[in-house]
């Protein structure tokens, strides 16, 4: 048997076929370079930075706000704030509360009667939260608009059963997405003492954090058992000791709190500026002078020209 012929066919082709594939891709003349514009660079950059860092905090909450747009929930975007108070002398619990509930009152009466009365904004405007009175302090915590929420800080600051020197705004935080509380509720609570001391190494931002995490859980108990009354669902344990408020409401501690009075006045009080220019460079003050004229003739020479020997002469001046 004659021994088999090498294949030589498909390694030419082989080489044929790489040879013009090179021949072809120099043939191909290379497009010339685009300068970008400046808009183009910063766009090119930003997809770099997308690409290495991930998506950005920004377009997670637009992404998150999209998906709530769609659901049909629409951002409340209202403000939340927490206040600690000591009652007056001779104030009790239920005065305090009855007083709150009030105001609370009066403010809903005066929403429909204000511009925001729609039915997209009315529901926004509402009071919802918590409050929570011991015999001799109360705290509590209130969402609505930024407008509703200071009138219902002026008018907090005149019921009698507070006292405004002892009363202490913890917490105050704009825009919120959603509510954290469900209606408004009032509730008289007790503790036993604990000897609370609001001592200067605690930080002033977890003890107010801490004290807003009990009143909500209270909150949170109440609503998920369907029992309005604290002492009665199991929720005792995170009402927060009166101990624990009156410290954080006393005016003799040194933390950064504002009083009520101190709040009020920094958000609601028209602005004054003084300028350091003020200071530094007070106003002209403009005097009227007379009696000048009276002292020249009428081709301004003095009438009181200097003794013989003072006259000013050429040589007095000097260029």
């Amino acid at each position: 048997m004659a021994p088999a012929a090498k294949d030589t066919t498909s390694k030419k082709d082989d080489k044929k076929t790489r040879k013009d594939a090179a021949k072809s891709k120099d043939s191909v003349e290379k497009e010339p370079s685009v300068e970008l514009t400046e808009e183009e660079q910063l766009e090119e950059s930003r997809k770099a930075v997308e690409e290495m860092m991930g998506v950005s905090v920004y377009e997670a909450l637009q992404h998150e706000r999209q998906k709530q747009a769609e659901a049909g929930k629409r951002r409340a975007s209202v403000s939340r704030f927490m206040y600690v108070g000591k009652l007056a002398d001779g104030s009790s619990d239920e005065d305090v509360l009855s007083q709150t509930k009030a105001v609370v009152a009066e403010l809903d009466e005066a929403v429909e009667d204000s511009p925001w009365n729609h039915p997209t904004t009315v529901e926004d405007m509402a009071v919802t939260g918590l409050c929570l009175a011991h015999s001799n302090c109360v705290v509590g915590v209130f969402e609505t608009k930024c407008p509703n929420a200071l009138d219902f800080l002026t008018k907090l600051e005149k019921i009698p059963s507070l006292d405004d020197k002892e009363c202490r705004v913890l917490m105050c935080t704009e825009d919120c997405p959603s509510r954290n509380f469900t209606g408004n509720h009032f509730r008289k609570v007790s503790k036993k003492p604990d000897n609370f001391e609001l001592s200067d190494d605690l930080d002033d931002v977890d003890v107010a954090w801490d004290l807003f995490q009990d009143v909500l859980k209270v909150h949170q108990i109440c609503t998920r058992r369907n029992v309005p009354d604290p002492m009665d669902c199991g929720a005792a344990d995170f009402i927060p000791s009166a101990d624990r408020i009156r410290a954080c409401a006393d005016s003799n501690h040194k933390k950064p709190w504002f009083t009520l009075r101190e709040f009020l006045e920094f958000f609601t009080d028209p602005i004054h500026i003084e300028l350091e220019s003020d200071k530094v460079w007070p106003t002209q003050r403009f005097e009227q002078v007379t009696g000048y004229l009276d002292d020249v003739n009428d081709d301004l020479t003095s009438k009181n020209p200097l003794p013989p020997g003072n006259e000013v002469g050429p040589e007095d001046i000097k260029n």
